[in-house]
């Protein structure tokens, strides 16, 4: 299985990891405070064990069904990421899993630049197009990626979990531990879950306070549902929404959304 990156991407995801570990810094100095102000003297719960008020926000069902046992029954994985912001990548990334193989579509869609377009043209002397497609459509520059893998090539396997788990899944809204609460319990696509509500907005300023100095903003929210699997205690479904707002007063906002469905 061929991976292709633009050196755009290279880029954005080189700067992805030093921002992410500038964060889990910040983070790790607030997150003992907070400890302590929520600490009620029993003895901590597992990070990776769902409670009334706690689940594991990094973990989702994709990577979890993938990398575990092959299925009894195919899965379909849907994960999408909606940017209001043009300029930048709205991405779905749509998986399906069948006993010993693994099949992934990744699709990006943005706002065209002069760059881009300039790629795009040359690229078509060497593009695969059963591999990937890139298309100027108006405005917009639009990338669409086939991926296949079996179990037998462990790094290729691995490569299809972790791009849909890091490209589009909510994973690092989760590091600062937003408040969240069990609502209660229900049944997805066949599976048993317990639901929870996320929500950000009636946090202290001062739980905000590093991520708000980190990102230079005025302020941020996150609200949603995540429905979390009762026996693998990952991920299974959510909805989230995650608002910022810059220094500068621009709002960006951005919509989360995923699902696993058995076929």
């Amino acid at each position: 299985m061929r991976f292709y990156a633009t050196e755009s991407r290279i880029w954005q995801s080189t700067l992805l990891c030093g921002s992410i570990l500038a964060l889990v810094t910040l983070v790790g100095c607030t997150s003992k405070a907070k400890e302590v102000s929520r600490k009620t003297g029993s003895d901590p719960i597992p990070a990776n064990v769902p409670s009334d008020n706690h689940f594991d926000g990094g973990t989702y069902c994709a990577q979890t069904f993938i990398q575990g046992p092959a299925p009894s029954q195919p899965l379909h994985f849907s994960n999408k990421v909606t940017e209001s912001d043009p300029s930048s990548k709205s991405k779905e990334f749509e998986a399906d899993l069948a006993g010993d193989s693994v099949d992934l579509v990744h699709h990006d869609k943005w706002l065209a630049t002069d760059e881009d377009r300039k790629f795009f043209a040359e690229s078509q002397k060497f593009d695969d197009p059963k591999v990937i497609v890139r298309a100027i459509n108006g405005d917009f520059a639009e990338e669409t990626v086939t991926n296949h893998a079996t179990r037998s090539d462990a790094v290729s396997w691995r490569g299809i979990a972790t791009s849909i788990v890091q490209g589009g899944t909510p994973w690092h809204i989760f590091l600062d531990k937003p408040p969240v609460k069990q609502i209660g319990t229900e049944t997805v696509n066949g599976f048993e879950t317990l639901k929870y509500a996320v929500d950000t907005t009636q946090e202290d300023a001062s739980d905000k306070a590093a991520l708000k100095a980190f990102g230079h903003l005025q302020d941020y929210n996150t609200t949603g549902t995540a429905w979390v699997l009762k026996d693998s205690n990952c991920v299974l479904q959510y909805q989230i929404d995650y608002v910022e707002t810059a220094q500068n007063g621009k709002v960006s906002k951005t919509h989360y959304e995923g699902t696993v469905t058995k076929k």
